[in-house]
């Protein structure tokens, strides 16, 4: 049973293709129903509605019946194409709420649209956008399937997901704070590589490496050809592989190093904050006026329900990470601040 998206209208060249003739494909003028049948007897009624045309902005949900649901009542399924929700990741293509789909009585709701495996409603009406059986390029990275459904004579439904993607996608971080050198680079990118085969074991698998935050390596990093050729003798060490992963790219979002000798020395709002981060960590006087400060969210009624006390050094790493937070958003990418 198959309902056309906006990547496949029914206006599209796919729309033409030939299919087996116990494939039933829905029309797009309105919403239409069909029954399954097994052993002569009725197990479900499909409800769908392709797109006629690429862009669809109104509510298809809602041109869906309004099913009268008894003890009685065989399973209900919808198919459609549409953003629940309005996923600001993706084109609102005949959007609508969760509460339009949960309205129309069905016992589950198979969704096309979002390429990422979600389960939008748990309880009845299931309702499940399973993803794309394979992942197309680094942004669709991990596990890639579909949903078996199994719904017994109580017509409670269990998912089952699947895994059908051939490759696998992964984009993995690292970064470069603490590393010195080019071998530690590169060690730490084979490290996320191993990782991979290891959790893979055969599946083939495509790997983008997302080099991040600030450090002495970013100058090197950025000199024309080092991530290329680091790149190169990555992929040739690959070859070697039983079971390689391919290195799709090495992408640089780095930034220097920042001196926190020559902020000190400055006459602004930044000079200003690295000073003040500096009294709160060695002036004992400032620090416990920050305890007395904030005791109150760990002492009150909520708080010690949900929170638990912390030790001077945890609230001092606290201080550290706020402090390069907030260098990380005031001072522009590739500036030493020097």
């Amino acid at each position: 049973y198959i309902v056309h998206g906006n990547h496949d209208s029914l206006d599209g060249w796919s729309a033409n293709l030939n299919w087996p003739q116990n494939v039933h494909i829905f029309g797009g003028k309105a919403v239409e129903k069909t029954t399954f049948e097994k052993g002569g007897d009725k197990i479900a009624e499909i409800y769908g509605i392709s797109f006629p045309k690429q862009e669809i902005r109104t509510n298809l949900a809602l041109e869906f019946p309004e099913i009268s649901k008894s003890k009685t009542s065989i399973f209900t399924i919808g198919l459609l194409h549409c953003n629940v929700g309005s996923n600001t990741g993706h084109e609102p293509y005949a959007p609508c709420a969760l509460q339009d789909l949960i309205s129309r009585n069905f016992d589950y709701w198979a969704l096309g649209h979002i390429h990422n495996k979600t389960i939008s409603n748990k309880q009845t009406p299931l309702v499940i956008y399973p993803g794309n059986p394979q992942g197309l390029n680094p942004g669709e990275d991990g596990k890639k399937g579909c949903f078996l459904i199994n719904v017994d004579k109580n017509g409670d439904a269990i998912t089952d997901f699947i895994e059908t993607d051939y490759v696998r996608w992964f984009t993995e971080k690292l970064s470069i704070e603490n590393l010195n050198t080019i071998d530690e680079l590169i060690s730490g990118i084979e490290k996320c590589i191993e990782n991979i085969r290891k959790k893979m074991k055969g599946r083939l698998s495509i790997c983008r490496i997302v080099l991040t935050d600030r450090g002495i390596l970013h100058q090197i990093i950025t000199r024309r050809g080092t991530l290329e050729d680091i790149l190169q003798n990555l992929r040739e060490n690959e070859l070697t592989e039983s079971q390689s992963v391919w290195i799709e790219s090495i992408i640089d979002n780095t930034n220097p190093k920042i001196e926190k000798e020559s902020l000190l020395k400055r006459k602004d709002f930044i000079g200003d904050l690295v000073r003040f981060f500096g009294e709160i960590t060695h002036n004992n006087n400032v620090s416990e006026q920050l305890k007395k400060t904030i005791e109150p969210l760990f002492s009150s009624s909520s708080g010690r329900k949900l929170l638990e006390s912390i030790s001077d050094e945890y609230l001092l790493d606290l201080i550290e990470k706020a402090e390069k937070r907030c260098l990380d958003k005031l001072i522009e990418p590739d500036s030493n601040e020097n």
